[in-house]
């Protein structure tokens, strides 16, 4: 029989054994550049030239700011501002140097202690220089070091439009009139404060902010930091409103909101200060989850650092901001952390799963900033890791302990490790302590490394002092260096006094902490720990090196301290997390029983690091996997899933040895194992679109694996299910109809119709594939029906999936209409690009007629789009399209990018994304048939499994 025959057999068969309600599974894996790190347009040798000195320093800020909105008609939407600063200055200088990014400074003043005017240099007083935004102030005379003085600036400034400059930014709302409301809001984070007022704008320099905003007294909706001390009238219909002082903090943590009717839409007073979550006026009553969280994590965290949120400052406020624009997902400023609106208004009938899961950790992440960023700061963004790594590692371990229906450590791996082992395999990646001084520079750390790769380090490092040592730890840490800023250096003596306290490494004599510390922390990278099993002596070699993805990387001779754990089948000690020692070389031999048998490291994928065996182990792993029920732990089946992909793209394992030990996937239905597996295969699929009787192959391969995970789910979420099953279903049914698969895509046709003609709605936790899927067979009937509908929603999450959903339309007339619609407001700025992207990941065929709106658009698209702002989204969108065109396409793209684009800041970007869409083709060609081969292979073994326990279930029957 051929093995054509054997898998159209197997697909025949599992058909047959499985259920009525086939689902299929798929974690929205993509080829998008996620940490985009562009060039600076300016080479410095040194680019320190771009930080502050230390000459003189703030001590207390006093700030007036008038806004001004659509009343002011010869300068709409702008803000004249008035400051008045105490320094201190630190040395003998006669020049004041700080950040400005406002249009223009009038005037600028500097008195001494006794209020007397220093003189300014007659011909040149002050200046700035615009490429780093500095604000240099020329005096006459040498200011006394240790002295005291105040800085009187008066300057003007302009609000950006939607929150992708940052800054002061006004953004828009249609309230429950019908009528379109303008706020003002800020986001400073990392380097934007100076848009709003000069100041020392680096996070090293923590001083006092008093705020005083002055705006049209119909703008009753005004909070910032700190409570609100009084509100003042004002000549021409103007009203000013008075801040209490904030407690020392960085000048990035500043923020305000001015706005006709954003209100409290939920509270709870027990608390001092209040817990309150704000938003537009048409959301009262939608965040009581949302508060939900809030509290409990406060709760949480005033007990687990033993320095309760309301010790922090008299004045600070606990507040919410449920924003209906915002660039990122939330910003952890003290008082008043703001969020994209999508992740405070949750309803269980308007929100799905994932959404609902990740905001749980979201507003965990932001009040653990509150202790983690805001109580300390880092010295530097070079060490954003500190500040980013905790809040990441708390959203998630420390939710749990309040949320534990959400099983967030579950979820960490997929998260966060996994993420960071993808992320940290380059040639090119950096150190958690990495140096950057431009802008560029410093957006560009905010990305997995110091996200993802900070969190996995330190649940790593907690395991090794216990978990006990680690919160004490933190205390220390915070208690050492309150409203200061800190360094590495300072988190490692902290971690060594808990240390030495508790005596916590007994178990490691010769291991030194601080080697462990400075090498994950300032190198990059990982390693991959090389597992050779001697099985008649059970002596096992182990030998580490740094992993690289590509396998032409040259080696390097860099070792890690590795913290071992292992399980074996006599001994399956899989939860046991604290390492029984601590590889520091570049070999260890261990010693085991003398029997044949598995053996796995890394219990539950808790260390920064992948492993291999030699091929007879990973023959016991791979049948120890298709044992029901599995002795194997879920977190490690997910671990193999994840490093098995890796090795097969490196070259160190083939694919037909790979898809042999995946076989086990074919009974799975768990996200955390299906999540790597996803990514792997979707990795593998995306590199054959231009091969589509291949690609089509192997999605048939993929629906056939997925096929009892289809089964078992369903397409309609249970009562009592785990969120965790609910998300997987999620997934599962969007890859399946994805793919193609007609039991899906006529379940979610139905469900979309009955919602049409009839008004079902249709359950939330499932909405992505309905909609997706009616886009796709609907007409210009059903465009319209969705596009209304979204218009009319007051659901941010679901009109993100109704976007999601018409971005998968196939008809090249409505496909242009959706993408135009993203060019509109209706579309907020910070969804242009995903939902510019839902259009290429909708179907294979829609990147043509992307194309050619891009070709046609390109201006508006670089308008629209905001193409000046951090997140450099037009870079993202030129070089996504060229990864789904086929090499015609690519030719003809790259044509019209050189005679007619050859000047635009993305044009080298998009050259670059077209360069890897060429290997990526190369790669698919050379690869399809081994690829395909292993597949086959893969479904022969399971049809043959699966034949004979569908023969032995019909004999037990007979018998």
């Amino acid at each position: 029989m051929s093995q054509t025959l054997l898998w159209a057999l197997g697909l025949a068969l599992l058909a047959f054994a499985g259920a009525d309600n086939p689902i299929s599974y798929y974690i929205e894996s993509q080829d998008f550049p996620f940490d985009e790190v562009l060039e600076d347009p300016i080479s410095r040798n040194d680019q320190r030239v771009y930080r502050l000195p230390t000459t003189v320093e703030p001590v207390e800020y006093d700030i007036y700011i008038n806004l001004f909105f659509a009343e002011r008609t010869d300068k709409p939407y702008s803000y004249e501002g008035y400051e008045s600063i105490i320094v201190q200055a630190n040395e003998a200088v006669n020049e004041i140097v700080l950040h400005a990014n406002v249009d223009t400074i009038r005037s600028v003043s500097v008195f001494d202690s006794a209020n007397k005017p220093l003189r300014l240099q007659p011909f040149n007083p002050y200046h700035t220089e615009k490429v780093y935004h500095f604000l240099k102030i020329n005096l006459a005379e040498n200011l006394v070091a240790g002295a005291k003085y105040t800085l009187e600036i008066h300057y003007e400034g302009t609000m950006n439009v939607g929150p992708m400059k940052r800054g002061i930014w006004r953004g828009w709302y249609v309230d429950d009139n019908n009528v379109e409301r303008i706020y003002a809001t800020t986001h400073f984070q990392p380097y934007n404060a100076r848009q709003a007022f000069p100041c020392w704008d680096e996070p090293y320099f923590k001083a006092i902010f008093k705020l005083h905003l002055s705006g049209p007294s119909g703008y009753t909706g005004v909070f910032s930091n700190t409570a609100i001390e009084q509100t003042v009238p004002l000549p021409n219909n103007r009203a000013r409103t008075d801040f209490a002082p904030t407690p020392r903090m960085s000048s990035y943590l500043v923020t305000f909101l001015v706005s006709e009717s954003f209100q409290v839409i939920a509270q709870n007073t027990t608390f001092n200060p209040p817990i309150r979550i704000i938003g537009r006026s048409n959301t009262n009553g939608l965040a009581d989850h949302a508060l939900e969280l809030a509290v409990k994590m406060t709760e949480h965290f005033d007990a687990y650092f033993e320095i309760p949120y309301s010790s922090l400052s008299p004045n600070l406020l606990n507040d919410h901001i449920s924003s209906p624009d915002w660039a990122s997902a939330g910003t952890e400023n003290w008082g008043m952390v703001s969020y994209r609106e999508l992740y405070l208004i949750l309803s269980e009938e308007e929100t799905l799963m994932s959404v609902e899961h990740y905001a749980a950790t979201l507003v965990s992440h932001e009040l653990a900033h509150k202790w983690f960023g805001n109580l300390i700061t880092c010295h530097w963004w070079s060490n954003t890791w500190i500040n980013e790594g905790y809040a990441s590692y708390f959203g998630y371990i420390a939710t749990h302990a309040m949320f534990p229906q959400y099983e967030f450590p579950d979820h960490f791996n997929t998260r966060y490790l996994q993420t960071s082992l993808s992320f940290d395999s380059g040639v090119g990646t950096v150190a958690l302590n990495h140096d950057v001084n431009t802008p560029a520079q410093v957006t560009g750390h905010f990305g997995t490394i110091s996200y993802s790769k900070a969190a996995a380090f330190l649940r790593m490092t907690a395991n090794i002092m216990t978990p006990e040592t680690f919160r004490k730890s933190c205390k220390i840490f915070l208690e050492t260096n309150a409203y200061k800023p800190t360094g590495p250096d300072d988190l490692l003596e902290s971690m060594n006094q808990a240390i030495r306290d508790d005596n916590a490494l007994a178990d490691y004599p010769g291991f030194s902490f601080t080697d462990y510390y400075n090498t994950w922390v300032n190198e990059p990278g990982y390693p991959i720990l090389d597992v050779h099993v001697d099985h008649p002596t059970g002596v096992m070699y182990l030998k580490q090196e740094r992993f690289f993805l590509n396998p032409l990387a040259i080696p390097t001779d860099q070792i890690y301290p590795i913290p071992i754990t292992y399980s074996t089948k006599t001994n399956p000690s899989f939860t046991i997390l604290k390492p029984s020692q601590i590889m520091m070389g570049e070999t260890l031999t261990i010693n085991k029983a003398p029997v044949e048998e598995w053996v796995i490291f890394n219990n539950m994928q808790q260390g920064h690091y992948r492993v291999n065996y030699d091929l007879k182990t990973w023959s016991l792993i791979a049948e120890a996997l298709l044992e029901e029920p599995s002795p194997i732990h879920t977190a490690n089946k997910a671990q193999i899933v994840d490093d098995v992909f890796a090795l097969m793209r490196v070259g160190w394992m083939s694919y037909l040895d790979g898809f042999h030990i995946l076989r086990f996937l074919a009974k799975e239905t768990s996200l955390h194992i299906w999540s790597p597996a996803i990514s792997g295969f979707t990795w593998l699929r995306n590199r054959l679109r231009h091969l589509p009787a291949k690609q089509a192959e192997f999605d048939a391969f993929l629906l056939s694996q997925m096929d009892y995970a289809i089964n078992q789910l369903g397409y309609e979420p249970k009562d009592g299910e785990t969120p965790t099953v609910t998300m997987a279903r999620q997934d599962i049914l969007q890859f399946a109809c994805t793919l193609g698969h007609e039991k899906c895509n006529q379940d979610s046709w139905e469900r979309f119709v009955n919602l049409r003609d009839n008004g079902v709605e249709i359950n939330a936790r499932i909405r992505r594939n309905v909609y997706m899927t009616a886009m796709r067979k609907g007409t210009q009937r059903d465009f319209e029906f969705l596009l209304n509908r979204f218009k009319k929603s007051n659901y941010a999450n679901d009109q993100l999936e109704m976007l999601r959903g018409m971005g998968a339309s196939t008809d090249p007339e409505l496909l242009t209409r959706y993408l135009a619609l993203t060019l509109q407001k209706e579309v907020r700025t910070h969804d242009k690009l995903n939902s510019f992207n839902y259009a290429l990941l909708g179907n294979n065929e829609n990147v043509k007629t992307v194309v050619m709106f891009v070709k046609h658009n390109i201006d508006e698209i670089r308008r629209r789009y905001v193409e000046d702002s951090p997140a450099n989204p037009v870079h993202s969108a030129l070089s996504n399209v060229a990864a789904y065109l086929d090499e015609a396409g690519l030719d003809d793209y790259e044509q019209w990018l050189r005679t007619t684009q050859a000047g635009i800041p993305q044009f080298n970007s998009a050259i670059s994304g077209i360069n890897s869409a060429r290997t990526n083709i190369a790669w698919g060609t050379a690869n399809a048939d081994k690829i395909l081969a292993a597949a086959r292979g893969s479904a022969a073994a399971a049809v043959a499994s699966l034949t004979l326990l569908i023969c032995m279930t019909v004999l037990s029957t007979i018998v």
